[in-house]
């Protein structure tokens, strides 16, 4: 590949090459600062990919349906005019892609992730039920099928019987923003999901929502450890010495809350918990909830864990509407690589249109980065899309209501 050549700067943001359409505060200008500091990692011998333009053309390729493979991005580095503006027209080759992927630390990303984070706004509390909780976090798994020379990967059975290799994405996600507070990749380490969230750091004060596949002890107390709550769904059989039951109110009832109770779980300490079991209407079954969380009214403690479906949504959106389905690298740092990628760009999306990810939301911003919509039009786009959506909810309440 012949000597590497010296790391070029990157721009003012007023220079920094924008696809044409794109004013400044675009997506790319936003991350100035974090590309800088990439930019002025060392250069590796024999390679001409540096580590600022691979996170730019995985960011590209986040918001390019048409990219979904390492060959694809060779493709578009050289065909696609919005791609050759951001690289200054060099192309991507396939084979140095793989190895770039493979060899730059994932984890130089990490610092970008944090930044961002601490950059999105908090969304007004539109639930009073929830206003005074702080942050709430859901947290889950999900798997991503990979080629079967991926050693370090789950080897699974589908249901057609066929055998699969698979990784597992573990999330934390905030509910109310519907931006990622932290993400990581498992393949055959023997790591839990639990102990996956756990390894990535908890955050005090925070409340945890989490299903059946987080109830172990590990999990339990070292969220409670860090001085996070939990709301969690566990087994009829789990091990609990109830002391005392509350009373409910009407509004518990009317949420279907069959039961209070206040006691301990042995194998997590003596620190008091809570069961609150709830009427499943949907799937006509009990559903019984471990909350550490003990003056919070048991209706919000049952609306608590409805909002843990939103990390389904969330995966839903990464695959369906991101199509971060098919994984660019056989390695497991290129592979978590390609996840910090993919949510360095939902996070930015979000700050750069000021509303949490949807399908309205990436369908303009791929336009924006193609040059094929204004930021104007974008946001005049997406404001009118709100304003519908509220009035269509507020039409929805009164017709309950009625």
């Amino acid at each position: 590949m012949g000597q590497a050549h010296h790391a070029r700067g990157i721009a003012d943001p007023g220079e920094f090459p924008l696809a044409p359409g794109v004013a400044r505060g675009d997506l790319f200008a936003l991350l100035k600062s974090h590309l800088d500091a990439l930019q002025r990692r060392p250069a590796h011998g024999n390679r001409t990919l540096h580590y600022y333009e691979l996170l730019v053309a995985l960011l590209l390729s986040a918001y390019e349906p048409t990219v979904r493979s390492l060959r694809t991005l060779d493709d578009a580095s050289v065909s696609q005019r919005f791609m050759q503006d951001r690289l200054g027209n060099k192309r991507l080759a396939k084979s140095t892609l793989s190895d770039a992927m493979a060899s730059m630390d994932a984890s130089a990303l990490l610092p970008c992730l944090k930044r961002l984070l601490a950059q999105v706004p908090n969304l007004p509390r539109r639930d009073s039920d929830l206003a005074a909780l702080g942050r709430i976090l859901a947290v889950d798994g999900s798997f991503f099928r990979v080629p079967a020379e991926v050693f370090w990967a789950i080897n699974s059975k589908r249901s057609n019987g066929k055998h699969a290799k698979e990784v597992r994405l573990n999330l934390q996600l905030d509910v109310l923003q519907f931006v990622p507070a932290g993400v990581s990749i498992s393949g055959q380490d023997g790591a839990s999901e639990g102990a996956a969230i756990l390894a990535q750091g908890v955050i005090a004060g925070a409340v945890y929502l989490a299903d059946r596949g987080y109830v172990h002890m590990e999990f339990i107390r070292g969220v409670l450890a860090a001085g996070a709550d939990l709301v969690v769904r566990v087994m009829h059989n789990t091990c609990f010495e109830a002391r005392y039951s509350q009373p409910l109110d009407p509004e518990d009832k009317e949420a279907q809350v069959l039961s209070d109770t206040i006691g301990i779980m042995p194998r997590a300490g003596q620190q008091h918990l809570r069961i609150v079991e709830v009427y499943d209407a949907r799937n006509k079954k009990t559903v019984r909830l471990l909350t550490s969380l003990l003056d919070v009214p048991a209706h919000v403690i049952a609306k608590l864990y409805r909002y843990r479906w939103m990390i389904e949504l969330f995966f839903r959106w990464l695959k369906c509407t991101a199509r971060i389905r098919h994984l660019m690298s056989n390695s497991q740092n290129g592979i978590t690589l390609q996840f910090y990628a993919a949510m360095i760009a939902v996070l930015a999306g979000y700050l750069v249109t000021g509303v949490r990810p949807g399908l309205y939301e990436y369908n303009m911003l791929c336009g924006a980065l193609r040059g094929t919509v204004s930021t104007q039009g974008m946001l005049e786009v997406l404001a009118r899309r709100s304003r519908e959506r509220e009035l269509e909810k507020a039409r929805r309440a009164r017709k309950k209501s009625a």
